[in-house]
């Protein structure tokens, strides 16, 4: 920073000075003072240069003093109402880390946080607002491992992974952090026990997260499924596939056990609508299934949007080694269009391996599609 008297100087009787430069030193040298009569003086101009200087160029100056907490002038920061909007409304703060943040005691926070101010935790519950993110996250979750509290006046978003899935479980937590009061919670390994297996069953560790009564969370609790998944975009999507969908060496397969009939359609056609993805009922119809082309195209889009390094996708995706690599696929050209031979025989009811076998016998692909016909 340039030195003062290269800012600021006398021509005969007047005050000239490199505004732009001038600005910035006052506004650092401001905070060497208590209050603006001691920032004149280190100017070493007359009282009320910067009363006339902000008036002449309508200036807004930052001008954070150094003020002593015995100076009649000085406000903590705990005192200014948008700064315990911020920490306790959008940030989500308790009283015990606005206390930290601020230097002083919870007990001063409470006193200006709800007393003052007004903002209780009732008025943080009815107020505070997902934002773009926590929406899709909450649908996604909703959809699959998520659930909020049924309790009339318990609108609390709860979410449990198991241990091989803790970075996954905790980055939905930290979307979520300033909804919530606490860190996720372990909860140990347990044998459960089913009706077809007497000898009990070992579940892994867990973790578990929820929020703070919030009133927003309402909204997503009353909606059904048809409803959630008209709000699915490719965010919520991924989620929804990574908490309740299996990849094998082809397919990914979703588990859809719990919607009905109308919503596996709706769910299909909205597969085909948003992504362009082939799905359909298995004989097991707690599950759908896509096609190899269409999970290829899922795994692009959560490797797209989800960290690659968390566990969950490293094991469903980057590391599963029952994921076969993709092969060259076979390419008509009919009237100038590209069209995958597979595709084709399934338009026009063709034997896809007739014509295969054919050309390993040295005929020409076309002569070979043509015999077919």
């Amino acid at each position: 920073m340039k030195e003062l008297k290269d800012i600021l100087w006398k021509n005969k009787n007047l005050w000239e000075y490199d505004l732009p430069e001038l600005i910035i030193y006052i506004e650092n040298l401001a905070k060497e003072c208590v209050g603006k009569e001691q920032l004149n003086m280190k100017l070493g101009v007359y009282r009320d240069f910067l009363d006339r200087l902000i008036k002449k160029y309508d200036l807004n100056l930052k001008l954070d003093y150094n003020l002593s907490s015995t100076n009649p002038n000085f406000k903590a920061i705990y005192q200014n109402y948008d700064w315990c909007y911020e920490q306790y409304v959008i940030k989500g703060l308790s009283h015990d880390e606005m206390a930290k943040e601020a230097n002083c005691s919870t007990r001063v926070i409470g006193k200006w946080c709800a007393e003052k101010n007004r903002l209780t935790q009732k008025y943080r519950q009815i107020h505070k607002q997902l934002n773009d993110t926590q929406k899709d996250l909450i649908v996604g979750s909703m959809l699959g491992d998520g659930h909020i509290d049924k309790r009339e006046e318990q609108p609390m978003f709860i979410v449990v992974h198991a241990e091989n899935q803790k970075d996954y479980l905790y980055w939905k937590y930290n979307l979520l952090k300033d909804f919530c009061n606490a860190p996720p919670v372990e909860k140990p390994a347990v044998i459960r026990y089913f009706p077809n297996n007497p000898k009990g069953y070992l579940c892994q560790k867990q973790y578990r997260f929820c929020t703070r009564l919030h009133d927003c969370l309402k909204y997503y609790r009353a909606l059904n499924y048809s409803e959630l998944l008209n709000l699915m975009n490719n965010f919520s999507f991924c989620i929804w596939m990574l908490d309740d969908a299996y990849r094998d060496c082809s397919n990914w397969e979703l588990c859809v056990a719990e919607y009905t009939t109308e919503d596996v359609q709706l769910a299909i056609k909205l597969f085909k609508q948003k992504w362009g993805l082939k799905a359909w009922i298995e004989k097991d119809i707690r599950y759908l299934r896509f096609d190899a082309i269409s999970s290829r195209m899922i795994d692009k889009i959560i490797l797209e949007i989800i960290p690659n390094d968390f566990d969950i996708i490293q094991y469903k995706l980057l590391n599963n080694p029952k994921i076969r690599k993709e092969q060259n696929r076979i390419t008509l050209d009919i009237d100038g269009n590209k069209i995958f031979l597979s595709d084709y025989c399934k338009e026009n009811n063709l034997d896809y391996r007739k014509i295969i076998n054919r050309t390993y016998s040295g005929y020409n692909l076309y002569e070979s599609v043509r015999m077919e016909m």
